[in-house]
């Protein structure tokens, strides 16, 4: 499914950008990578997976909002993110392991999978890094890029 056929679908749809909302997305995400934390130090890797990705999610629908556009699926935003933050290198790499832990996480949740520690603290770590991307994003006004070719102008 593309980007166009997410928005057909209902899967992603046009909104008012609301930074309220997309605030309450990044409190969110600060919950969730808390609670990731919380389970690395007790050992509960699994869990501490689901919640790192639960905080990535929730950051990455901040920035969809700031866009407007409300999110249905998960692929749908990801896809979309991709698209939307191509010349934001940060986070663009970012929302592509999304894009791959979104595949795990459905594995560890729905099917039992078994997660180690080294997967649990890398999902933690880029949590970290794209909440931090998020923040940097809206504290600069939606303006940031990392893109090469722009910072040389």
């Amino acid at each position: 499914m593309n980007i166009d056929e997410c928005f057909r679908k209902g899967m992603l749809k046009r909104v008012k950008p609301d930074n309220n909302e997309a605030e309450n997305s990044l409190d969110n995400a600060r919950h969730f990578l808390e609670r990731a934390n919380g389970n690395m130090k007790q050992k509960y890797f699994d869990v501490a997976f689901l919640m790192a990705y639960n905080s990535m999610f929730q950051s990455c629908k901040a920035l969809l909002i700031s866009k407007g556009v409300k999110e249905r699926s998960h692929f749908c935003m990801i896809e979309f993110a991709k698209k939307e933050f191509s010349g934001h290198e940060q986070v663009s790499e970012l929302v592509k392991a999304l894009d791959s832990y979104r595949l795990a996480r459905h594995a560890i949740q729905y099917d039992g999978e078994i997660c180690d520690e080294n997967d649990a603290k890398s999902i933690t770590d880029d949590a970290k890094k794209l909440l931090d991307s998020a923040e940097v994003f809206f504290k600069e006004g939606g303006k940031k890029t990392n893109n090469k070719k722009a910072k040389q102008k």
